[in-house]
């Protein structure tokens, strides 16, 4: 929104995902993971068809194993280097506990929610996510690469796959740029701390001046 329609934006916020400027040319998704191996499990999901067939046949097992802490996260499944693709290859038949046993981070009836939900709408468009780096690439030529606007980045500080260090160029692009790193919180830092990053938007919302605030008091 702060690239098409500047104007209507005040300030912006993002959450374990960096602002990566738009690209000046297309960099496929192969060349990507060479550069960054653990994003190896881009490749998986952007075969969007296959993989969401795969993960349609077993939605409980699947959220099971991604909805949870980072300390809870399987250590025999996963490793720093290529994240979320041994679950990927276990949701259907692995033994592992973490298929089956729901974290404490949600209630049953929340994890319930999201099975419900998928197994109406199936996986594939979420998956598809993945696949349009050149329309997205082709819709973002002639953007400014810059964003003015305040800006704050909150990152986790054991996200495992959006690592914090994946922002360190950020201020180069957002010149008003505030950063916040919550300790003890991975992927999920919005379940898992979400007093902690409830408290930074608070208060750095507090001082971001709004247009017309003292107009609304006349």
């Amino acid at each position: 929104m702060c690239l098409y329609h500047p104007k209507r934006v005040i300030a912006v916020g993002a959450v374990c995902t960096a602002y990566t400027p738009p690209a000046k040319r297309l960099m496929p998704l192969d060349v990507v993971v060479a550069k960054v191996p653990y994003f190896s499990y881009q490749k998986v999901l952007a075969d969007a068809g296959n993989t969401g067939k795969m993960l349609d046949t077993a939605p409980r097992r699947f959220l099971t194993a991604v909805f949870r802490k980072h300390s809870e996260m399987s250590s025999t499944l996963e490793n720093d280097k290529t994240p979320i693709i041994g679950t990927l290859q276990g949701v259907t038949s692995s033994t592992d506990p973490i298929f089956t046993q729901r974290s404490a981070m949600l209630l049953d009836e929340e994890l319930q929610y999201y099975v419900d939900q998928y197994t109406r709408s199936k996986f594939q468009s979420t998956c598809q996510y993945y696949a349009t780096r050149e329309i997205d690439f082709k819709d973002e030529q002639g953007l400014p690469s810059t964003i003015a606007h305040p800006a704050l980045f909150i990152a986790a500080a054991n996200d495992h796959v959006l690592k914090p260090e994946l922002a360190r160029k950020m201020h180069r692009f957002l010149p008003n740029l505030e950063t916040r790193v919550v300790d003890d919180a991975g992927h999920w830092v919005l379940w898992e701390q979400k007093e902690r990053v409830n408290a930074m938007l608070k208060a750095w919302l507090a001082k971001i001046p709004v247009p017309g605030a003292d107009r609304s008091k006349l």
